[in-house]
């Protein structure tokens, strides 16, 4: 029960800096950091045909999506590029977790 009402109050706070930044409240706010952290998960060793993930690795694979997306946004890549390049990194995480060997592939 502890985790739901920290989850919630997390929600929540998010919900009010969101609503500071940007002076209004959106239903969809939010829905194109989907990808990103997918990504994320992937990219910290999480895999998505089972098994676990640590949060240490998570936060690593934030950082890793972060800096690829600050730097591209310097280099003045446009946005839709950004993602096709967020997507192509996730696929080769996933390629990569199903081909080499590790505690989640039989």
């Amino acid at each position: 029960m502890s985790v739901y009402m920290l989850s919630s109050f997390l929600a929540s706070l998010g919900g009010i800096v969101y609503v500071l930044m940007y002076v209004s409240g959106k239903s969809d706010a939010g829905s194109s950091l989907l990808i990103e952290a997918i990504a994320a998960v992937v990219i910290g060793g999480a895999s998505l045909f089972g098994g676990s993930g640590t949060v240490w690795k998570t936060i690593l694979g934030c950082l890793v999506i972060a800096v690829l997306e600050t730097g591209l946004r310097i280099a003045a890549v446009p946005t839709y590029l950004t993602y096709v390049l967020v997507g192509a990194i996730l696929i080769l995480a996933v390629v990569m977790d199903k081909l080499l060997p590790g505690p989640n592939n039989n």
